[in-house]
């Protein structure tokens, strides 16, 4: 029986069984049961799946190539009447999807293979046949080339770019094959056949070093089977734990994953299977169970998209291997420049950080494991908010002497390579709150007067700023995070050690909710909307103390490694970054966290 103190919130969903989609620290009542049950963070190092921002278009039996932070999905089906045949593609940057330009021909059982700008999908059934069509993939567009020597879809693929494949097994009008052929950027050759025939197989690695796994045979028989490519032949290796079709892969040769599928007619799979270069283990399963879903990536972080259970969906999730903590922060590349009340703006691993104390008009770039000087501000300042991307970002108000140490009005936008002074804010103002997705949509909220404080909202459409509904109540120096439309704005002062109230931005007004657990200024904020946000650190001392808003309250989850406040912060709330601040004197030190996996936990009989 949990105690009192590990429950959260007071809002409860009904739901007959466990709850799709329960939130993080989120009570509800199971009526099938009836019991009541809730969801709470775990910390492991044994690799786990975490949710992913959705697709937006649901749809099984999915093309993809890429990486975890840098992939496309495309083509795939939708079997609600009237059946689909996508040509759409997506692209993924390690947060959220994007829609670009269509294959030519859509279908669905396409398999692909290469990187998120050099691709090639192949095969596959457009509905009135299996077909041979292969097209290429350059970054922006899908362009035909030439045609596999045999149609047929739910093939098995590997490859390094559009100019190396290899595609093997497959099925056209219920004959499973074993025929395998390469891609060398013009045509495709026919090459030794697997040693056993089957359609759904998946496939890792390139054209030279492949894995080929599962799948199905004739006699609708589900398979273990197991074969490593060299180049020149298939070699059967050790088979799969458990037998099944219509899963998702990622990795190489020596190092892959397999996850999801179909182990019967009749149901999906969850499993995850990791193999080591000479046999497969059992580890943590997928969120939710589900067949004919893309798989990309590494061991490391892999990204599972699309497929089926119960229904088609669009529903994505996020693996990271074992070794990295899930539900913890870890140690990142420092800043070049120690410093205090910056901003920040951007990803994990495409993040931007400006200005701050001692005063300055220093910018760097972070890539995930460094940072990197670059242009400066055109002027220096600190206390400014920031919002947008590594590549389109914003920043307003500070602090600067150059008036005599007055709070400024100047907003500067950055095009990826320099900053430009653009339309000032209507009021100067330091310890803004900002959030948005570029230099030409952001919000600016609260702020410090001189003197006094504001419940100012200010909304920026890349030209100017338009002054919209007011905060409940006047505070500055608190966390933020979201978009124009859609944003949160936490903590903050006025008062010591800060106040602990949130507000929600839906758009055009702003709503109390939710109060964080501990009061406080100076805190870090990560999160795409305000249904989900991530704060952590703040003062009085710094403090290490981390919580995650799950659009009902807010839930304490692993603290930072070293308490810290006025640092700059981005991302998710399931890929933040926390970097500089103070920890009592300025730091250069980062952290990175990798957002929680989860487990429902029973209350009551």
């Amino acid at each position: 029986m949990a105690e009192y103190k590990d429950i959260h919130g007071t809002t409860v969903r009904n739901s007959a069984g466990n709850l799709a989609g329960a939130e993080t620290g989120e009570l509800f009542y199971d009526s099938t049961n009836r019991d009541f049950k809730y969801q709470f963070p775990n910390v492991t190092t044994a690799g786990a799946w975490r949710t992913g921002n959705s697709m937006n278009t649901p749809r099984q039996n999915v093309g993809g190539a890429g990486i975890y932070t840098a992939a496309i999905a495309f083509g795939g089906y939708r079997d609600v009447p009237p059946d689909t045949y996508y040509t759409n593609t997506e692209s993924y940057d390690g947060t959220s999807w994007t829609e670009v330009n269509d294959l030519n021909t859509g279908r669905t059982g396409i398999r692909g293979s290469g990187t998120s700008t050099s691709a090639i999908g192949s095969g596959g059934d457009t509905g009135p046949a299996q077909v041979a069509i292969s097209e290429s993939w350059n970054g922006t567009n899908w362009t035909e080339v030439s045609d596999l020597n045999q149609a047929r879809t739910a093939t098995g693929a590997a490859g390094a770019d559009n100019t190396s494949s290899l595609i093997f097994g497959g099925n056209l009008g219920g004959t499973l094959y074993d025929l395998t052929e390469t891609w060398n950027g013009s045509s495709w050759t026919e090459v030794n056949d697997l040693n056993t025939g089957r359609s759904n197989v998946v496939g890792t690695g390139i054209a030279t070093a492949a894995l080929a796994f599962g799948g199905l045979n004739p006699t609708s028989s589900y398979k273990t089977e197991t074969e490593s490519w060299n180049g020149s032949s298939w070699t059967e290796v050790s088979d799969l734990n458990t037998a099944r079709s219509r899963m998702g892969a990622a990795g190489t040769v020596p190092s892959a994953l397999g996850f999801g599928g179909q182990i019967s007619t009749a149901a999906a799979s969850a499993l995850t299977e990791e193999w080591n270069g000479s046999s497969w283990t059992e580890v943590a399963d997928l969120g939710t169970a589900r067949f004919e879903l893309g798989g990309r990536g590494t061991t490391s972080n892999a990204l599972a998209f699309g497929g089926k259970a119960t229904a088609t969906t669009a529903a994505t999730e996020e693996w990271t291997g074992a070794g990295a903590d899930i539900g913890a922060w870890s140690t990142g590349g420092s800043l070049n420049t120690a410093r205090n009340n910056l901003a920040g703006a951007g990803t994990q691993t495409a993040a931007i950080a400006m200005g701050g104390e001692p005063l300055t008009a220093k910018t760097e770039l972070y890539d995930g494991t460094s940072w990197t000087e670059t242009s400066d501000l055109n002027t220096d300042r600190f206390g400014l908010g920031g919002a947008g991307i590594q590549t389109s970002a914003i920043v307003a108000g500070g602090e600067s002497p150059a008036g005599g140490g007055a709070f400024v009005d100047i907003a500067e936008s950055w095009n990826g390579s320099s900053w430009t002074e653009v339309g000032d804010l209507n009021q100067g103002k330091r310890f803004v709150g900002m959030s948005g997705v570029s230099n030409t949509s952001a919000l600016a909220f609260g702020g410090q007067l001189n003197p006094g404080l504001t419940a100012n909202t200010e909304s920026w459409n890349g030209t100017s700023w338009t002054e919209v509904a007011n905060l409940n109540a006047a505070k500055f120096i608190g966390g933020s995070n979201g978009t124009q439309t859609s944003a949160l704005f936490y903590g903050g002062a006025p008062g010591s050690p800060g106040v602990a109230t949130t507000e929600s931005w839906n758009g055009s007004s702003w709503t109390e909710v939710g109060d964080l657990n501990t009061a406080r200024e100076g805190l870090g904020g990560a999160g795409t909307d305000n249904t989900t946000a991530l704060g952590f650190g703040g003062n009085n001392p710094p403090q290490a103390q981390t919580e995650d808003w799950n659009g009902y309250n807010w839930v304490e989850v692993a603290d930072l490694n070293t308490g810290r406040t006025k640092m700059a912060s981005n991302g998710t709330v399931t890929a933040a970054l926390a970097a500089g601040g103070t920890t009592g004197s300025n730091t250069t030190a980062t952290e990175e966290w990798s957002g929680s996996s989860t487990t429902i936990k029973v209350l009551t009989d």
